[in-house]
């Protein structure tokens, strides 16, 4: 997911926060002084159910989005949203000026082959079984996710969540998406991107791995690597400062 952002004083109203896909803490952060605008991609919430959903027709999307806010836009990625948004920052800068990844976007941003075995993500074996249940059984799929990145959810919380995520995911679009994931390496737009990339990285997070951290700083040296000591994914506070640091140096 991308989240752009322009400066203004409250959260856009044509963002419902229902449909942030457990990033609401986080978007009412930001919205105190940032302008947040969150999307849709197809297949799912509220957007169309039919494809593509390929990654070109994701990053156009993406692309589409921020122009329509107005541009000038940081894209905060997760998960498998730091493909297109990398893509779409590296073929315009005009529109999106920085990408921050975070959560388990932070743990698989090194190349496959460079990656295997550093990582939940990084591993083939896993990769293989997730997909086989994003198949078979995609709540089952997705509760694994779930559970190996959010560790602070009681059973309750865990299971609304991937309530409201089954029904905000299609099954097609999920499979779809996660093979384009696997195809693609976007290092050399990383490494394009320079200091535009921003890596928020730390414990807390079922998928980071302290392994990687060298291993990702030496192959973008120039992306700025901000770790949060009980993981992104769970300290929105956190985030928010960084974001706000980014923005306040950056040109309007």
């Amino acid at each position: 997911m991308g989240l752009p952002w322009r400066r203004a004083t409250r959260r856009d109203p044509a963002c419902p926060l229902e449909l942030s896909g457990g990033l609401e803490g986080l978007i009412a952060e930001l919205a105190r002084d940032h302008r947040v605008v969150v999307y849709d991609p197809r297949g799912c919430g509220q957007s169309t159910a039919a494809g593509p959903f390929d990654l070109r027709t994701d990053c156009e999307d993406l692309a589409a989005v921020v122009e329509a806010a107005g541009g000038n836009a940081v894209a905060l990625a997760v998960a498998n949203g730091l493909a297109y948004a990398v893509h779409a920052a590296a073929e315009h800068p005009d529109l999106i000026s920085h990408v921050v990844a975070f959560g388990p976007a932070a743990a698989v941003v090194l190349p496959r082959a460079e990656a295997e075995g550093a990582g939940m993500l990084a591993s083939s074996s896993v990769i293989e079984m997730l997909q086989t249940m994003q198949a078979t059984d995609p709540r089952a799929a997705s509760r694994a996710i779930i559970s190996a990145t959010n560790p602070q959810l009681d059973e309750d919380e865990l299971q609304e969540r991937v309530e409201r995520l089954g029904s905000y995911l299609s099954s097609e679009a999920t499979i779809e998406r996660s093979q384009a994931w696997l195809e693609d390496d976007a290092s050399e737009q990383m490494l394009a991107l320079g200091e535009r990339f921003w890596i928020l990285y730390g414990g807390g997070d079922g998928l980071y791995e302290e392994s990687l951290t060298e291993q990702v700083a030496g192959r973008f040296p120039e992306a700025h690597m901000v770790e949060i000591a009980d993981g992104p994914i769970s300290r929105p506070d956190a985030i928010a400062e960084t974001l706000r640091r980014l923005t306040l140096r950056s040109p309007r």
